[in-house]
């Protein structure tokens, strides 16, 4: 990497895990309240025959909060589903080469993602949009896919950016 970078790379990976480490505890504090939820529907349907008024919708949202702020931390961490049937027959330097054009596409995908979340936050906001059963509104639940989508963008632009100095020094030695 070069020099001016050097101290300013680690910072920001490290800022960047650190606001993807507090999204995932955010997601998860969430799953909690939807397991407690969850918990006290069955009882009171089970013993009241009461089921709690759209618990089985706000689980949903609860779900999805969860999905959205998780998707960064999964990415971090290499917890995602990947073939890698192709790169590992491929030699070092092309299956970093792939690495970074698969990196390019899906930062893009992920770019999109982001932008159309915040977009489509706004228009809910502005439409007033709300669920049917407890009236929640939806342009939250949009702008935490932007959120979400933004830091796993982020993420990817981390590994992006250790492939392209990993294919340098590569080129470098060799």
């Amino acid at each position: 990497m070069p020099v001016r970078f050097k101290g300013l790379f680690p910072w920001l990976k490290c800022w960047i895990h650190r606001l993807t480490g507090w999204a995932l505890t955010l997601g998860m504090g969430w799953v909690v309240v939807m397991m407690v939820l969850t918990t006290v529907d069955v009882a009171g349907r089970y013993f009241l025959s009461k089921p709690v008024p759209g618990a089985i919708e706000m689980s949903s949202f609860m779900l999805g909060i969860f999905a959205m702020l998780g998707m960064a931390y999964t990415h971090q961490k290499g917890a995602n589903v990947r073939v890698t049937m192709l790169t590992r027959a491929l030699p070092p330097v092309a299956a970093n080469i792939l690495e970074i054009l698969t990196s390019l596409l899906t930062l893009q995908v992920v770019g999109m993602l982001s932008w159309y979340g915040m977009v489509m936050g706004v228009e809910e906001y502005h439409a007033r949009t709300t669920t049917d059963t407890l009236a929640i509104p939806l342009y939250p639940l949009q702008f935490l896919l932007a959120l979400g989508a933004l830091l796993l963008g982020l993420e990817i632009l981390v590994n992006l950016c250790e492939s392209v100095n990993t294919l340098f020094q590569t080129r470098h030695k060799g």
